[in-house]
């Protein structure tokens, strides 16, 4: 799945993972909030703050290179710039 993890520019941005996530724990905080058109910056606000174990070391993040045009064109379908 690495090469999914691309930003705009074809860079390759995975580095770190966590354990899974139990998506039901967010239910009691704000129920209906899979359907809701609110702010659901509390689910990303959370997994920024739980540990995360890396996948790769400095040295292997900076030998890797963008990802070819024809990639990136792939991994952009279905994209909407803001």
């Amino acid at each position: 799945y690495f090469d999914d993890y691309i930003n705009l520019r074809g860079d390759r941005t995975l580095r770190a993972c966590s354990r899974p996530v139990s998506l039901a724990r967010f239910d009691r905080r704000r129920p209906g909030w899979m359907t809701s058109e609110d702010d659901l910056w509390f689910i990303p606000e959370h997994l920024l703050g739980i540990p995360h174990a890396p996948l790769v070391t400095p040295a292997q993040v900076r030998g890797l290179r963008r990802v070819d045009r024809r990639s990136l064109q792939a991994g952009l379908v279905g994209h909407r710039p803001h």
